[in-house]
């Protein structure tokens, strides 16, 4: 007698939550960093995302409105004097600044990574890439 062999199909598992976290970081770095150039100075190379407000808070941690593109030389001077920083932040995006300050506060529940990757996505496709 012939054996008979059935594929058993499992459903996918969903990613783990720091996965996906993961997946959300590399979306907004990328989405911040598309620029090409330091928002400071100007300079194409070395070139990484920031958060304004550090990414421990994260109501604003994938927020593109908390995100500057920085060059090597200028994210090692924010770092040494973030108030200096801050106070540039704020004479060049003060729109930004007021909407972080308000934001920053605020707690969050619950964090929807799903929702957080649809939005970042669509925020990549309309923004060029």
């Amino acid at each position: 007698m012939a054996r008979v062999r059935f594929n058993i199909i499992k459903p996918k598992k969903r990613p783990s939550n720091k996965t996906l976290r993961d997946r959300c970081d590399d979306l907004w770095r990328k989405i911040i960093k598309r620029k090409g150039r330091c928002d400071k100075c100007g300079s194409r190379y070395g070139l990484e995302a920031h958060h304004v407000i550090g990414r421990g808070n994260n109501n604003l941690r994938w927020d593109l409105r908390n995100g500057i593109c920085l060059c090597l030389e200028c994210h090692d001077q924010q770092k040494a004097k973030p108030k200096k920083f801050l106070k540039w932040f704020e004479q060049r995006r003060p729109d930004d600044y007021e909407y972080l300050l308000k934001e920053k506060n605020r707690i969050l529940d619950f964090i929807n990574y799903d929702k957080i990757l649809e939005y970042l996505s669509v925020m990549k496709v309309e923004n060029g890439d």
